[in-house]
């Protein structure tokens, strides 16, 4: 689905009986996203209108979370081709894929830095659910957030000095800031209930977020601050995974 800031008048972009999941903007024209439409899930490609509908990836795995480099030139993305999740990348044709993380324990939710430079990315391989920075080539890898409690969920402010992410380290899912050198940390949701998927428009204003707090799965807009937290899409179906146009 397609809406604006207001959360009025939401259209139905890709219209197929299968699952349709995970978009994300790439550039300004165009939007992957990932569809089980053939059988396990892949990640397509398909304007902004819904139009040229089109499979970017075919492994023996699952390819999921897909994040558009900031020129829209490249795509990062979760694939369990090798057995467990792992990082990939590949041109936004869905040529060149190559895999970026190696290990035993599962790395997903990658998003790009606002430079295209470095790649934020969540993984259990330090024992618990953490947010890491790594070199868009996959070396200089940094535990940024380094807590007891499962972070998840992590996206880069558009001028590369924050990042968000959701955490339940206080108990519940909500959503936080830190700076990239880890300092700086703030929580900006407080509803006890589950808070997730944080992504920045493109002035770096605002944050929309996923949250159940009215009963079932809504969008939500806060500013940067995390004040004026709105319900955006206020419907009895289950609303997830947001992405604003960048």
């Amino acid at each position: 689905m397609i809406t604006g800031l207001d959360g009025a008048n939401p259209v139905n972009l890709t219209n197929h009986p299968a699952s349709d999941m995970d978009p994300c903007w790439c550039g300004n024209e165009n939007l992957a996203f990932v569809s089980d439409r053939d059988g396990d899930l892949n990640i397509y490609m398909m304007s902004a209108d819904g139009a040229s509908q089109t499979r970017l990836t075919d492994s023996p795995g699952a390819d999921f979370a897909p994040s558009c480099s900031p020129d829209g030139g490249q795509i990062v993305y979760t694939s369990t081709a090798d057995g467990n999740d792992e990082i990939y990348v590949m041109n936004s044709d869905g040529s060149g894929q190559m895999r970026l993380t190696s290990d035993s324990a599962p790395d997903n939710l990658a998003a790009w830095s606002s430079d295209g430079s470095k790649i934020v990315f969540a993984s259990t391989r330090d024992g618990n659910w953490e947010v890491y920075l790594m070199d868009s080539g996959g070396g200089g890898l940094v535990n940024l957030t380094n807590d007891p409690g499962e972070d998840s969920s992590p996206a880069w402010s558009p001028n590369g000095s924050q990042i968000a992410f959701s955490s339940n380290r206080n108990g519940f899912w909500e959503i936080y800031v830190i700076n990239t050198d880890g300092a700086g940390f703030a929580q900006l949701t407080i509803s006890g209930l589950a808070n997730t998927a944080p992504a920045w428009n493109a002035a770096g204003s605002i944050i929309v977020f996923q949250t159940n707090r009215d009963g079932n799965d809504e969008i939500y807009w806060m500013t940067s601050d995390g004040s004026l937290q709105t319900n955006l899409t206020t419907n009895v179906a289950a609303d997830g995974a947001p992405n604003l146009e960048r």
